[in-house]
């Protein structure tokens, strides 16, 4: 009860307060102490360096000045009087404070001529191997080395200042040279044995990586290699300034580094990051300690106060705790024992419970007028409480509803369902949700959602359930309508996909029935009238000719057969058809026409008409076996949005209606869904295609029209099929076409992309007489019609080709020369065909499987036509 109580709760708020207040400002504070520290030591260190540099620069500038001086004193001829000049540096005891290794004299050649101590150096021997000696002579100045390994005192590390001595012509005359010990020197190993606090210390490193200077004696004349030492790499660079980086050993250091202005060599001061910030790490400390000592005695004053601010609040809580134990309303008022915001809550609490004391049950008038359902039940299940909304759905009074009365008018096959759903959820306490129909005051059944769920009384314990009712018979509706829509856009993409497949099939099928056929032809020409072969010809066309009946129902299916539409009365071709209709029909089936009173006109093939019809009578007939009724009727018909929207096909506007109607033994859902499929049949094997009804979609479509089948098992099946009535048609007149088949000798362009028809085509058109020109594909074609320089008469071109298909072909050699006169040829041509293309003109275009006599006469009399 402490940690929840308010005023540990106030206590602990306003001690967390103080205490991220005061560390904000500790860690602020701490962060501007620590960044300025570390800026103070960063400018202290590069001051110290900076003096140091300046001194070390000054110390060489003092080697070479007292080195020149020397020379100064040496003769041109002191290399020919070496003993000369042997006294002479033995007795220049001055340069040997500076030069504490040994002072040089070197011939022009590189031989020691004169050395002094004498008996610690080589005389006589040649040092033109030496680096100092090749950069003296090549450069003709002063010249400072990098170490090196001496000769003498076991292999020291040592520097070497030389400076030329010339004659009068300024001739090379010999080499004055000083070296000092880098272990030895005493300048420099005061400066590395500086101590910089603890453990800082100097180093020095020439521009080879090589230390010059360094407190540990065993890294002198050591090179760092590359990468290992990074300010060392930085001041090679031109970098020089302070940064934190780590030694050799793994040690954090403070490191400024600058080079020197004498010999471009760094110098570099080090110091361990440790002691360099070690005041920053005390700081730290104590800033965390007065943090904590702060936020102790904050949390000491705040606890006695926020004790006392409570204690109203205290009081209040309490007064509330009892509350249910509380009879009349006399005790039930909170105590008022301040004037601050606390008295006022309390007083405002006794205002709200006189308040609902009057008020019990005013929640329930809020209910009564709700747009839902809403219902309550007692910790007996019984519903005690219905609002308006609710009976006015059922329109049944209250008192009829009330406990388990609502039930009775839940839907006969739905009340065990919803009665054990709602026990079930009662006895588990759990909240539940369940869909059955429930009886409407006009008597029928809305479909209901009920969703219900415990509550608890004032004092916190279990009161019964409330739930909230909504109708969604309209939704469900819609959802139906969804999905049946849902099945019909499936329905028609599979059909819109098998009739894709099938009419390639059906035109790659053509293209090998043209060969067939033509060949065929050109033998039966060519053989005699009594020859053997003769009859296997005719056998030969006559299944090349079922073939192309074949392949023209597959086109029909997909939409992709060529047509010829025309102005014609539905009522007409059902009376033409009639005669041969009833002699398809056997006498056990009663055949009944009924046309419309009045003629419907639409725009169509009155050949594929007939077709659809035939089609659709002979598989009622089959349908029929044990005798029935064959029914087929036209009638006019509008279809408006109402009946497009509902059914899912179809645009608005008038149509004839085609009924084709049986009394056979119908078929089932799955079967109904496939009837349109090409090669599906019921029927036993060869004794139907599965192409029938695929080729009535395919003409039925074709001609903007819509087919739809209902049907069940043993009720019988009802085709209907719209198409778009027209204004009924004006006299047309016909032209005469001449059946006599002449040659001629003009130069026709074949255009084709197949080799077999290719080859048989101009095989045909040079038997009789005319020359040709051949062209493998619409981009081949254009390039030889420009070779032929105008002497093409006409084009015979198929339409699907690789490359370039035939109406770019065709309008690129409009262009070459306008209005040359061309035949198209193909197994379809719906969709790349136009009448732009064909001049208007049906002439200019023939289908395959294609027939000898019907080319060579329509080439025949295109070619003597005029432009």
């Amino acid at each position: 009860m402490l940690f929840t109580s308010m005023k540990t709760k106030m206590t602990l708020a306003v001690f967390l307060l103080v205490a991220v207040l005061m560390t904000l400002s500790a860690v602020g504070s701490f962060l501007f102490f620590d960044k300025t520290f570390k800026e103070s030591i960063s400018q202290q260190q590069a001051v110290l360096l900076d003096s140091l540099a300046t001194q070390i620069d000054d110390r060489i500038f003092d080697f070479t000045q007292e080195l020149h001086n020397l020379s100064g004193r040496l003769t041109s001829d002191a290399v020919a009087h070496p003993e000369q000049a042997q006294r002479l540096l033995d007795t220049e005891q001055r340069q040997r404070a500076f030069f504490d290794n040994s002072l040089f004299l070197f011939s022009p050649s590189g031989k020691l001529v004169a050395a002094t101590p004498r008996d610690l150096n080589f005389i006589g021997t040649d040092f033109s191997f030496r680096e100092y000696y090749k950069e003296t002579v090549k450069r003709g100045a002063t010249y400072i080395s990098p170490p090196f390994a001496s000769l003498q005192k076991q292999s020291r590390p040592i520097i070497m200042f030389t400076v030329p001595i010339f004659n009068g012509n300024r001739e090379l005359a010999g080499i004055l040279g000083g070296s000092i010990d880098l272990r030895e020197q005493h300048f420099l190993r005061s400066l590395a044995d500086l101590k910089l606090g603890k453990r800082g210390f100097l180093s020095l490193y020439d521009n080879r990586r090589n230390v010059l200077m360094h407190p540990d004696k065993r890294r002198v004349l050591r090179q760092d290699l590359p990468g290992t030492n990074e300010m060392l790499e930085r001041a090679l660079k031109g970098f020089e300034g302070t940064a934190e980086t780590m030694t050799r050993t793994g040690i954090p250091v403070l490191r400024s580094v600058k080079r020197l202005r004498s010999t471009g060599w760094v110098l570099a001061v080090s110091y361990p990051v440790d002691e360099a910030y070690a005041p920053v790490h005390a700081a730290r400390n104590y800033f965390i300690a007065g943090s904590l000592i702060a936020a102790l005695l904050s949390l000491c004053l705040v606890w006695p106060f926020m004790q006392y601010l409570t204690k109203p609040l205290v009081s209040f809580t309490r007064h509330l705790e009892q509350l249910p134990a509380m009879g009349d309303l006399a005790q039930k008022l909170a105590p008022v024992t301040s004037d601050d915001e606390i008295g006022q809550m309390a007083r405002t609490f006794n205002t709200m419970l006189l308040e609902l004391e009057r008020s019990g049950d005013f929640y329930l008038t809020l209910f009564e007028n709700f747009p839902a359902m809403i219902w309550r039940a007692g910790t007996d299940s019984k519903v005690n409480y219905l609002n308006r909304t609710w009976l006015d759905f059922t329109g049944r009074e209250l008192a009829e509803e009330l406990g388990d009365g609502w039930a009775t008018g839940v839907h006969a096959e739905d009340q065990e369902y919803c009665l054990k759903t709602y026990r079930d959820a009662f006895a588990q306490r759990m909240p539940f949700q369940m869909q059955y129909r429930l009886r409407h005051a006009d008597g029928s059944h809305h479909w209901i959602i009920d969703m219900g769920r415990p509550f608890n009384g004032l004092d916190g314990k279990f009161a019964g359930y409330i739930g909230t009712c909504y109708d969604v018979t309209d939704r469900l509706l819609a959802e139906d309508e969804r999905r049946a829509l849902e099945h019909q856009l499936t329905q028609s993409q599979k059909m819109e996909a098998i009739g894709t497949l099938t009419g390639g099939i059906a035109h790659d099928f053509n293209n090998i029935l043209t060969a067939i056929i033509g060949y065929s032809t050109m033998m039966q020409v060519q053989l005699g009238e009594d020859h053997p072969l003769q009859a296997k010809v005719r056998e030969i066309l006559r299944a090349s000719e079922r073939a192309a009946n074949l392949t023209r129902s597959l086109l029909a299916y997909s939409r992709k057969q060529v047509t010829n539409p025309a102005a014609v009365g539905l009522n007409a071709i059902l009376t033409n058809l009639e005669v041969m209709l009833r002699r398809l029909i056997p006498e056990n089936i009663e055949f009944r026409m009924h046309p419309a009173s009045a003629e419907l006109s639409v725009l169509a093939d009155a050949g594929q008409i007939e077709q659809v019809v035939m089609n659709l009578a002979v598989n009622a007939r089959d349908a029929m076996a044990n005798g029935g009724v064959l029914s087929i009727s036209t009638d006019r018909i509008i279809l408006d949005q109402e009946f497009v929207s509902a059914h899912g096909y179809g645009l608005p506007g008038s149509y004839a209606l085609i009924t084709v109607a049986d009394t056979g033994i119908g078929m089932d859902e799955k079967t109904r869904d496939r009837i349109f499929e090409p090669f599906f049949t019921t029927k036993e094997p060869g004794k139907g295609t599965g192409l029938g009804l695929a080729m009535v979609y395919g003409i039925v479509k074709q001609h903007s029209g819509f087919i739809n089948c209902y049907s069940e098992l043993g009720h019988g099946t009802v085709f209907r099929i719209y198409l778009p009535l027209i204004d009924p048609p004006t006299p047309s007149e016909c032209i005469a076409v001449d059946d006599v088949v002449h040659g001629g000798e003009e130069t026709l362009l074949l255009v084709e992309d197949d080799a077999v028809i290719r080859e048989m085509v101009r095989e045909l058109l040079r038997d009789f007489g005319y020359r040709v020109i051949t062209a493998v594909d619409g981009a081949d074609a254009v390039e030889k019609f420009q070779a032929a320089a105008g002497s093409v008469a006409m084009i015979i071109m198929d339409v699907i080709m690789p490359r370039m298909n035939g109406r770019d072909a065709y309008q690129a050699i409009s262009a070459i020369s306008p209005g040359v006169k061309v035949i198209f040829m193909s197994g379809y041509t719906a969709d790349i065909i136009t009448d732009t293309l064909t001049m208007g003109d049906p002439r200019h275009f023939i289908s395959k499987p294609i027939k000898i006599n019907e080319l060579l006469a329509r080439v025949r009399e295109l070619l003597d036509e005029r432009n």
